[in-house]
């Protein structure tokens, strides 16, 4: 069979290793295709080529992903749709495995029900929300790195008796900020999922600072929107409520507060984790059982521990929040309703 692979969103660490393993496992009996800038390079560039895991292995430990990636969506209207199914026939694909997020997978669902290709779906977001697994590719190095920044930038605040606000990455869901906050013991963590007054943060970060001299916020981007320019999965962008934060605190408490973004840092150009680098080959080795026995229509996940296969449809048009055992968790250390 021809096989395609693609990479859609964000970037995120352990997608070429992904793609490496899986090309390593499909190349004993498969053609291996790999269709750069995500969806776009199957309904607009025709941005397809044969890759062999020789082609692939140099770059297989690193952060981002070899193959790009693009947030296009090949649904947006009926005459892309055209283009798009018109491409697939000529590219003459079999199976295309594609490797992202929510949207990314919304989109794969929707080019199998369509009857267009075949399709296996891997769950890769550093935000951690697609829903039906556990865990997807990235996030535990996000996390990771995250959370260096966070230790670095502690010790200034703790010398120059500030207190610090960092933001990092997360749209609808807190699981960055939430572990985050907990493995760096932040003294207050906002998150989309657990609207919070400014007022209790910036007084509770005061009595911390009357206490020990310094105090630590962690913020999810995701709290507020600003109205920005959407992608065509009708996203704005986020960013900029870490200052805002520091600001507002600064403004109430009359302490002197700062704020930090690491932003696309904590996830670009950066190595994998171990977790991360065997999440990885064990989502794609259950692709290449998945297509050894013709089970399409598929998004592998983890559950518990183990590597199972769920219908792409049953994770659509919904995100892995922030709930549960989680959210008591996050309520235990910083304040229930």
């Amino acid at each position: 069979m021809r096989i395609g692979i693609l990479t859609g969103g964000g970037d995120a660490p352990g997608l070429n290793i992904a793609v490496y393993t899986l090309t390593k496992l499909l190349e004993r009996k498969h053609e291996v295709y790999a269709i750069f800038h995500g969806w776009r390079g199957g309904i607009l560039d025709k941005e397809v080529r044969r890759v062999t895991s020789k082609d692939l292995i140099d770059f297989a430990f690193a952060g981002g992903t070899f193959i790009r990636t693009s947030r296009t969506n090949p649904f947006k209207d009926e005459a892309r749709v055209e283009v798009f199914a018109r491409n697939l026939k000529e590219l003459g694909l079999d199976v295309i495995v594609a490797i992202g997020g929510d949207d990314t997978l919304s989109a794969a669902a929707q080019t199998q029900a369509r009857g267009l290709a075949n399709v296996v779906g891997v769950p890769k977001t550093i935000d951690n929300d697609v829903y039906g697994t556990d865990y997807t590719i990235g996030f535990d190095t996000a996390v990771n790195e995250a959370i260096k920044v966070t230790e670095s930038f502690k010790t200034t605040l703790i010398s120059h008796e500030r207190i610090g606000v960092v933001e990092v990455m997360g749209r609808e869901a807190g699981w960055i900020a939430l572990f985050t906050g907990l493995a760096t013991m932040a003294d207050f963590v906002l998150i989309p999922e657990k609207p919070v007054n400014w007022d209790a943060v910036a007084n509770k970060t005061k009595e911390v600072y009357r206490d020990r001299g310094w105090a630590l916020v962690i913020a999810s981007e995701g709290i507020r929107e600003y109205g920005s320019p959407r992608d065509e999965f009708g996203h704005s962008r986020l960013g900029g409520v870490g200052n805002e934060l520091a600001q507002y605190i600064e403004k109430v408490t009359g302490l002197e507060a700062r704020a930090v973004v690491p932003g696309h840092i904590i996830r670009g150009g950066v190595a994998p984790t171990a977790f991360d680098r065997v999440l990885a080959i064990r989502f794609v080795t259950e692709v290449f059982n998945a297509i050894e026995c013709g089970d399409f229509g598929k998004m592998v996940a983890y559950r518990e521990g183990d590597i199972i296969r769920v219908p792409i449809t049953e994770v659509l048009g919904k995100n892995r929040l922030v709930d549960g055992y989680w959210m008591k968790l996050y309520e235990t250390h910083w304040g229930g309703p």
